[in-house]
């Protein structure tokens, strides 16, 4: 297996974008961290996402994709960007399965997941639920394969993964942050940014940072919100992730910028540190995702935090009352991730949910908008 140094300067002498490093560090074929057959999700790999709490996470959204589906009469098509190892997926089709039959007799999912690793994890996942769901490894593929979409198009922590690039503020002018090769070990180099695509975006979709600061750009954020409001015809577009408004960027304490890696469940600070072998990540800046789903056709409908989100979208529908005090009981264990996401602190806090919409004429119907949270049964 190729280091990501070897792949980079077969690009190459470099020094290299940031955008260039991620790109390889986590897609790389050779030496993509998301390419490898470790192990990178849940309690033996390198992170967590809400799925591995508990499948009432993707139960809850699937109790609210339901509504939408049967409120605006839609196809009951539900994609899945960066579909991982096929947690969510199987919590939707195992929630229609069993309290939507009408639903899951037709209902068809599209998931997108680029790791061949994670693709062959997902098949043995939904083994199950045969002919209900196809794997693309691509967006591009999968519009290939379905070239007008009607339904739901959902991520959870997909848009955070994406090649960012990383600019300064300096006396008032942007500087990008590259990629050198030292002797065999990546190290960062800053010049004045020379990237017309890169300042135009700056000047388009911001943030304004004052000087001294460090923050991401995303260009192709906006260039796969385009791609997928092209393919949308009518539906929702879903997006979980953690990210900052424009305003939380001018904090003192996000002076750094947001890129980050993970490794064995801790936050490591330099993104270069162990290249191909832990995830690197970064946190959106939700107001250019507003923008640009905006100026391509998209409405927003939702923007919770994702315990919020969860309440009113029917999560304490999924309580259960015990009849053992066995703490290791299934029931126990539903009741107490049910609790783990709506507590203070707890894993919700820091995520929002977008709901994003196009060509739809009953979203003030949905259930999310007129049920009592507490009170649902």
């Amino acid at each position: 297996m190729c280091s990501v140094a070897e792949q980079l300067r077969k690009r190459g002498n470099g020094p290299w974008d940031m955008a260039t490093f991620i790109e390889t560090a986590l897609y790389d074929l050779s030496a993509g961290y998301y390419q490898s057959e470790k192990i990178k999700l849940g309690k033996d790999g390198d992170f967590y996402t809400s799925n591995h709490v508990h499948p009432v996470f993707g139960q809850t959204f699937a109790r609210f994709f339901a509504d939408v589906i049967s409120s605006e009469q839609l196809s009951p098509v539900i994609t899945e960007l960066g579909a991982g190892e096929g947690r969510f997926s199987l919590s939707v089709l195992d929630y229609f399965a069993e309290f939507h039959p009408e639903i899951y007799e037709s209902c068809y999912m599209i998931l997108i997941e680029q790791s061949g690793d994670h693709r062959q994890r997902i098949e043995a996942a939904l083994a199950g639920h045969k002919g209900k769901f196809d794997i693309y490894q691509s967006i591009s593929e999968a519009v290939k394969a379905n070239p007008e979409l009607e339904g739901i198009i959902f991520s959870n922590e997909f848009f955070d993964a994406l090649p960012v690039h990383q600019v300064e503020r300096h006396a008032e002018k942007w500087y990008e942050v590259f990629v050198e090769d030292q002797n065999d070990k990546l190290a960062e180099r800053v010049f004045k940014c020379e990237n017309d695509r890169l300042l135009q975006w700056l000047a388009q979709f911001g943030p304004d940072i004052p000087d001294g600061f460090r923050t991401e750009a995303s260009p192709l954020m906006e260039a796969r919100l385009k791609q997928l409001a092209s393919w949308l015809k009518r539906g929702i577009l879903v997006t979980a992730d953690y990210g900052y408004r424009d305003e939380e960027l001018k904090r003192p304490e996000r002076k750094e910028g947001s890129l980050r890696g993970y490794r064995n469940h801790e936050l490591v600070h330099n993104p270069l540190e162990s290249p191909g072998e832990m995830d690197l990540t970064h946190h959106i800046h939700w107001d250019a995702y507003d923008k640009a789903a905006e100026l391509n056709g998209l409405e927003t409908i939702i923007h919770e935090r994702q315990d919020q989100f969860l309440l009113k979208a029917g999560l304490f529908s999924f309580l259960q009352t015990p009849d053992t005090i066995d703490p290791f009981s299934d029931v126990f264990k539903l009741n107490r991730a049910i609790q783990s996401f709506v507590q203070p602190g707890g894993i919700s806090s820091a995520f929002q949910v977008d709901v994003k919409g196009k060509n739809l004429a009953n979203t003030v119907h949905y259930r999310y908008f007129n049920e009592d949270p507490y009170r649902i049964k």
